[in-house]
């Protein structure tokens, strides 16, 4: 199968170290300012996801294939690791469950403004999915996103990224509403499984990639 990408693009996701010492407490996280994603952590949650777990939050229709879901979880790597690699397909294909293609468009829509199209194939289970979004960004702040032609109904969110010493918040929000084709069980499951699949994937490759930039300095030669 042809896979196609381009060292730059974004998780390029819409619809995938050296252990900081224990700068994050529950609550410094709880003094951060309430971010765009407007996704503020309850004391419990902020526990939980010290505890290195990952946050969701869903707020889903009847039958659970469309809606909004919130996802909040903490990444042993700064800020600009975590942002690099969500803002390259490369690092994109490595990460988001069933990515079949990644590739920035030649018409980007400015400096701090990408367009970028995925290609998600479930196998026999539906159709492939094809779907054009605009990314704009903040280096190493936040990645806002929106479809902007493909076969969703609905596909827009944002990303966040909040320095917690050496470590990172990483907040997210996407309203979703996909294709009519999909089946039930399939867009259920896209939250249920594939989303902390997603997260989970995306945090051990920034976490790789912080402990190689970490190695690096250390033994330059």
């Amino acid at each position: 199968m042809d896979v196609s990408t381009k060292r730059t693009g974004l998780p390029w996701v819409a619809t995938r170290v050296v252990r900081a010492a224990g700068f994050v407490m529950a609550s410094f996280l709880l003094s951060l300012p309430a971010p765009a994603a407007d996704f503020v952590l309850t004391p419990e949650e902020t526990a939980r996801m010290n505890r290195g777990e990952t946050v969701i939050r869903a707020s889903l229709d009847a039958s659970q294939r469309r809606g909004t879901v919130r996802a909040a979880m903490l990444i042993n790597a700064p800020p600009d690791v975590v942002f690099q690699a969500m803002t390259n397909c490369d690092d994109a294909m490595k990460y988001v469950p069933h990515l079949r293609a990644c590739r920035e468009l030649p018409q980007s829509a400015g400096v701090d403004s990408r367009l970028v199209e995925h290609e998600i194939d479930f196998g026999w289970y539906a159709p492939r999915l094809s779907y054009v979004f605009r990314a704009d960004f903040v280096p190493d702040r936040s990645i806002a996103f929106r479809q902007v032609r493909g076969d969703f109904k609905a596909n827009q969110g944002i990303w966040e990224f909040e320095p917690a010493g050496l470590r990172t918040v990483l907040r997210y929000r996407v309203e979703i509403d996909p294709p009519g084709y999909v089946p039930n069980w399939l867009a259920r499951s896209s939250f249920k499984r594939e989303l902390p699949r997603m997260l989970a994937q995306l945090r051990q490759h920034c976490e790789s990639e912080q402990r190689d930039r970490t190695h690096a300095n250390i033994f330059p030669y």
